[in-house]
């Protein structure tokens, strides 16, 4: 079956409420019945309510006529007492499990869109309209969005619709005319609320990249990582210009559209207020003409207030806010949809090395071929050093290699598996890696070394991989020792880059592993520290397939193989005396840079 003919997940508003109300039982299937049923039973009991006003109405008439107190007065005040108590209980329960629905569902929808991100192809994060949908799910409130339109279609579908039904019934039973003013007024409010799907679904697609720019911009001003060089180069105004040239071009599309909702409001209230004094004028009339009771007027004139209040929360308070969070839902389900990595368990034996044979790769979006028919074998316990100038696509071979991205074209063999058909967690488990944006977590200094595989936390492990980092846990950059939060912005301490690199370098090397990667995580310092820590990575990596990836020349000594690429393609391959004699592009690159440290 093609992808064209698969069967296109719905998003229409029965297939989404009918998505979250599945999975939301999922979840926490105990707390969804209970709710649902506290929903039911709050809107039947108002019902009851209704009633026994009427009950309790026509027997205080009948005394006054009669001049005398009967029992029927006393046994319908105790009705109504009874059944005005059953609705504020009910409404304190219908509180208490509405928020601990709320915030169960919140972690459990956070949860499921974690466990989707790690199933997504990786080189997706590397195409911005795929980044787009990213942020529409995550930062476009989704999940949030996901538990309010939940909740309001439940108090909605489960209390107000039954309602309102009974309602309608009872108001037939008095007088048909009564119950079809509230179907004329409650229907094209309806349909006006369903317009406003469409139109804050436009409106979020407009809007995301700009909420992206305008993200990064703020981050340019006040982030550490850029706040010191923007202050310094005074380039705050730029990015203030830009702030506020983004906010325009967001705010724009969002009072426009706005503006069309407020017509739509004005419109659904007009016609709430018309169906209000109709049946007020009409219940007016019958009471004079004796058509209805005393007692029926009295209840009905004390719901129909109750009832309008209902229908406008319904719809302009539930249904409006559900219709306007309706586009971050639907951004949240289609990213649930994406399509996953496919592949097969698979045993992988990492000693048969990694096998490329012609393979070539480009990145969405770019003309050129970032790889071009590279075939290349590492051998199990080899370590290979992959150099080249920058965009020669060096960090581009080495995710192939792992398997982090699939070829275009030619297969990579990791062991003897195939890793477009494989299972990416398959023959990742024995593999770690340390990248040139290693991640600077704020959190402890074990915390920081244990991250990949924390259910497994070995404290003599920890302990001695630092020391092979060379890393001092008793010294002055660790105060508290392995306890130390690794950032002043948690009461810790900020260590030195050199550190940082040593830190990453322990994190990659604690996590079990047969097959290492360190793709250029020293760029940042100096070339005799860099030649250190290869060095001390190197006795680490002892027995170990390991690849390197630097564009520093002098630390490639240590390699037992170098690969040179240039321009995607491999144009010298061998060890580095080997490719010194060669007079190739090798000994160009490394005779050009020696010249800095003459």
């Amino acid at each position: 079956m093609s992808d064209k003919e698969k069967k296109q997940p719905g998003y229409d508003l029965f297939h989404i409420m009918g998505r979250l109300y599945k999975a939301a039982f999922t979840e926490c299937p105990v707390r969804m019945l209970l709710y649902s049923l506290v929903l039911f039973a709050n809107g039947v009991v108002q019902i009851v309510v209704t009633y026994g006003t009427e009950l309790f109405f026509n027997s205080v008439s009948l005394g006054a006529r009669e001049r005398a107190v009967s029992p029927a007065i006393f046994f319908s005040f105790l009705f109504l007492m009874a059944a005005i108590l059953t609705s504020h209980i009910l409404n304190g329960c219908d509180n208490y499990l509405g928020t601990s629905v709320h915030v169960v569902l919140i972690g459990k929808f956070e949860k499921r869109m974690h466990k989707k991100a790690v199933k997504l192809d990786p080189v997706l994060f590397e195409d911005t309209e795929f980044l787009d949908h990213v942020n529409k799910a995550f930062q476009g409130s989704g999940v949030s969005g996901c538990t309010f339109v939940l909740e309001a279609f439940m108090v909605v579908m489960f209390s107000q619709v039954p309602y309102m039904i009974l309602m309608s019934i009872y108001l037939y039973t008095l007088k048909p005319v009564l119950s079809i003013c509230i179907f004329l007024v409650f229907v094209p409010i309806v349909i006006c609320q369903y317009i406003r799907i469409h139109a804050f679904s436009e409106l979020e697609d407009e809007t995301v990249p700009y909420r992206r720019e305008y993200a990064y911009y703020q981050e340019c001003v006040t982030g550490r990582e850029y706040f010191k060089e923007t202050r310094m180069l005074g380039a705050y105004r730029y990015f203030s210009r830009l702030i506020r040239e983004t906010i325009e071009k967001i705010n724009g599309r969002a009072w426009k559209c706005y503006g069309k909702m407020a017509w739509l409001e004005i419109l659904m209230r007009f016609i709430t207020l018309l169906g209000y004094v109709g049946v007020l004028l009409l219940l007016v009339y019958y009471v004079i003409n004796g058509s209805i009771s005393v007692g029926a007027f009295a209840a009905v004139f004390s719901s129909v207030a109750v009832m309008f209040d209902m229908i406008e929360s319904a719809v302009g308070q539930q249904l409006g806010g559900a219709f306007e969070k309706m586009s971050m839902v639907i951004n949240y389900m289609k990213f649930l949809d994406m399509e996953e990595m496919q592949g097969e368990e698979a045993t992988v034996d990492y000693s048969k090395g990694i096998r490329l044979e012609n393979v070539s790769f480009s990145y969405k979006g770019s003309e050129g071929m970032a790889v071009k028919n590279v075939s290349l074998t590492i051998r199990n316990g080899e370590t290979t050093a992959i150099v080249g100038e920058n965009g020669a696509g060096k960090s581009t071979l080495v995710k192939l290699l792992i398997g982090l991205y699939r070829p275009a074209q030619g297969e990579v063999r990791i062991g003897q598996v195939n890793t477009k058909n494989t299972k990416m967690q398959s023959y990742q488990r024995k593999i770690s890696g340390v990248f040139q944006n290693y991640q600077k977590y704020k959190m402890t200094l074990e915390d920081n070394v244990i991250i990949s595989a924390f259910n497994e936390q070995k404290t003599d492990k920890v302990n001695r991989i630092l020391e092979e980092v060379d890393i001092d846990v008793d010294g002055e950059d660790y105060p508290k020792g392995m306890d130390t939060v690794l950032s002043t912005e948690f009461g810790g301490t900020d260590i030195s880059g050199g550190q940082w690199q040593r830190v990453a370098i322990a994190r990659g090397m604690y996590r079990e592993h047969e097959v290492i990667v360190l793709d250029e995580p020293t760029a940042s310092i100096d070339p005799m520290e860099e030649y250190a820590l290869y060095n001390e990575f190197r006795a680490m990596a002892k027995d170990k397939t390991a690849i390197l990836v630097t564009h520093r020349m002098g630390s490639c000594k240590i390699a037992d193989r170098i690969v040179v690429m240039d321009a995607g393609q491999i144009v010298e391959e061998g060890t580095h005396e080997e490719l010194m004699d060669r007079n190739g592009k090798y000994r160009e690159m490394y005779v050009a840079q020696a010249q800095w440290y003459h």
